[in-house]
């Protein structure tokens, strides 16, 4: 049958750029000039790459935050300059993809597809300082190498993925969860090529020996010892914090989230699902499978299997969290993939002999019987979703690409039936399912993603109070003085937004209730600036030096006295904290109460004029509830929020005593909110606890 594109066109290289140029002037002209949207990942990210040395990130991302450490050049357009190596990376991604697609489907073809997939809701995450990018780039070039260059021996592709899994893994240590599947698709490649056992076992294990080797060598040239983690201290704390987690009490939240996943992708890619399911199960059409549009395939699967696998155990791991987590769909982590899903589609309307159980071959009436499973499994699916998926979390953060479809509207209605309609089709052998997906199911998805991000986005272009108010700290504090901010405000993604633009990785938060007002022993203490952000009254005595009707900065006074001892709570106890019951084991971050009381000891008396200095957060019910602490016969109350914050409270004392007790208002496990495996009654967490002798304050200052 004659090709759909013609292959003729000799300006195809040129005609390539010219749509490249195009998109990248596009997502600038959309993404410059925006204020930050995701925290905490937004500002994390531009500390661990700016503001800190590469060997203090809490993730292993070393390539990434080396590469956009150059935006420090850019002074205070940083983001900006961030946001234009996002979009270079992508284009950059496109091209690549570009690059696959051209053994499959002709120039000019393969330039629409390309191009369709750089302009999908997928690349809201370019307006980001986020790897999403980068990562998007070393996938399409990690499937470049898998697949195209056809002069290459096994053992020399094998050690061109190795190298570039193994940098991809210092951008998203995701990548990680990519080496066994690729390692195998080189090992069925070498074997399928007629290659005896020990060659395709040689390819397979080239992959993880260089992917690890570059992960550590260059991580090390770059961060030096940290670099020598394979997960990093943030997901090596997550890991270790779910370890104790029987595996069978993950399988009830695994099952909701796939089948999210699930709904999800058969709405996205109802045709290119139903291809690869086929293919799996339908012994004919694999012996049918071959070239390269079978390698395609069998890299499509694995890739898509190892990611969506690993998203729902992951996801899975952290539902202790709370009874929501587990409905999350985080279809981003995956995105990268949904190209290879799309060129699977234009592949089949290509060249119609990709629907395999279409060809009039008597060995594929069995494909043709499965075919039919398949399709009647995944119509189950659609019908399914309109019930369910709109019962799951689905935001332009998590799943861009599905966060616009309303099920319960004309627009989600239609795409279900559209993909009805592409796998009755597809079932039947008719070369119009990919017509139907490309030219119909596909464009809806693409218009309804468009839509939902460019709304998400235009939110983020007139800044809100706490960007205005960062931003105001940032150019009324001296320079020397912005790590000596404490932000108050309401919710931690406003506290996070603010200290994003502060841009000083010391900056500390005070989490309040709305319009709640500044209690005398929430103002820092360690701290030489606050800037109150909202409806929050001062305490008697506390003047801004600059206000406006949305923020205050405020100059703190010094009440510290002279430090007695303090006690970070992820170390063993000793030193001025001699010992305590009520706590449990020591984290990364501090301790969390287990018990109704927390008591701690102390080597020497407490002074008479007592200073307390907890950096503390409360659990569930608890950050909006009060804690009592006691010293003697002296009862004060106090309250914290769910972030990390400083409290100050004072004590006059018969200098006799040697302990402290806090009421915990209510103890809540985990598992009482919906999490599962963690049983602890948690209550207070406790970071860091510090006396200070404001007596010898007083007295130096008299």
């Amino acid at each position: 049958m004659k090709s759909a594109f013609p292959d003729s066109q000799r300006h195809a290289g040129a005609i390539l750029l010219l749509a490249l140029a195009a998109v990248l002037a596009w997502l600038l002209h959309r993404n410059l000039g925006l204020n930050p949207a995701i925290f905490a990942d937004e500002w994390y990210y531009s500390k661990m790459a700016r503001l800190m040395p590469l060997s203090e990130a809490i993730v292993p991302s070393y390539l990434y935050l080396w590469l956009f450490r150059g935006s420090l050049a850019c002074g205070d357009g940083f983001l900006d300059c961030v946001r234009i190596g996002n979009a270079l990376f992508w284009v950059g991604g496109g091209a690549m993809f570009y690059l696959v697609a051209r053994n499959v489907m002709p120039r000019l073809g393969a330039i629409v597809l390309a191009v369709g997939c750089l302009l999908a809701p997928t690349n809201l995450f370019t307006a980001f300082f986020m790897p999403e990018a980068s990562y998007y780039f070393g996938f399409a070039v990690l499937s470049w190498v898998a697949l195209s260059p056809s002069g290459w021996t096994h053992a020399q592709r094998a050690l061109g993925a190795g190298l570039v899994v193994g940098l991809m893994t210092l951008v998203k240590v995701h990548a990680v969860f990519l080496i066994p599947a690729t390692s195998l698709f080189l090992a069925l490649l070498a074997w399928q090529d007629g290659r005896r056992i020990g060659q395709a076992l040689l390819a397979a294990a080239l992959v993880p020996v260089l992917a690890f080797a570059v992960k550590f060598g260059v991580g090390y040239l770059i961060a030096g010892e940290p670099a020598l983690s394979v997960f990093g201290s943030f997901y090596g704390n997550t890991a270790s914090s779910t370890g104790n987690t029987s595996k069978l009490a993950l399988l009830g939240p695994a099952f909701i989230n796939f089948r999210g996943h699930l709904m999800a992708l058969t709405l996205l890619a109802s045709l290119p699902l139903a291809m690869l399911l086929h293919l799996l199960l339908s012994r004919a059409a694999r012996r049918q499978s071959g070239g390269a549009l079978g390698r395609l395939q069998l890299w499509t699967f694995l890739m898509l299997g190892s990611t969506a696998g690993l998203t729902v155990a992951y996801t899975a791991s952290i539902s202790g969290i709370g009874p929501n987590e587990v409905l999350r769909l985080h279809i981003r982590y995956y995105a990268f993939v949904l190209p290879l899903l799309v060129m699977l589609a234009a592949a089949a309307f290509v060249r119609p002999a990709a629907l395999s159980n279409a060809l009039p071959n008597p060995l594929l009436a069995g494909a043709r019987r499965t075919a039919w499973l398949v399709a009647a499994f995944l119509l189950a699916v659609l019908a399914f979703a309109l019930w369910r998926l709109p019962t799951y979390a689905i935001t332009p953060v998590d799943a861009p690409e599905i966060s616009g479809l309303d099920l319960d509207a004309a627009p989600g209605i239609a795409l279900a039936a559209l993909s009805a309609l592409v796998l009755l089709l597809w079932a039947r052998g008719s070369r119009h399912a990919a017509t139907v997906y490309l030219f119909l199911a596909l464009p809806l998805v693409l218009w309804s993603g468009h839509y939902i991000t460019n709304a998400y986005l235009n939110q983020l272009r007139p800044g809100w109070p706490a960007d205005n108010g960062g931003r105001f700290a940032r150019a009324n504090v001296p320079v020397a003085e912005r790590n000596e901010i404490t932000v108050a405000t309401t919710g931690i993604l406003d506290l996070m937004r603010a200290q994003f633009h502060i841009d000083a990785p010391d900056t500390g938060m005070l989490d309040l209730e709305k319009d709640a007002p500044i209690a005398d022993y929430q103002l820092p203490v360690r701290k030489k600036w606050l800037l109150v952000i909202g409806n929050h009254a001062l305490p008697p005595g506390i003047e801004p030096v600059k206000s406006t009707a949305e923020f205050a900065l405020v100059r703190l006074p010094d009440h510290t006295g002279r430090t007695l001892g303090s006690l970070h709570l992820s170390q063993p106890y000793g030193g001025f904290v001699s010992d305590a019951q009520g706590l449990s084991g020591a984290e990364a971050w501090g301790r969390w109460s287990d018990a109704k009381q927390v008591v701690l000891h102390f080597s020497q008396p407490l002074p008479k004029k007592a200073l307390i200095i907890l950096t503390a957060r409360g659990y569930g019910p608890n950050a909006t509830l009060p804690f009592t602490i006691q010293v003697g016969e002296t009862r004060r109350q106090f309250r914290v929020g769910p972030s990390l914050q400083e409290v100050g409270l004072r004590f006059s004392t018969d200098g006799q005593q040697r302990s402290v007790t806090i009421e915990v208002p209510q103890p809540t496990s985990p598992e009482d909110l919906g999490g599962q495996g963690d049983t602890r009654k948690l209550g207070i967490g406790i970071a860091e606890f510090a006396v200070a002798d404001v007596e010898e304050s007083v007295q130096a200052a008299r």
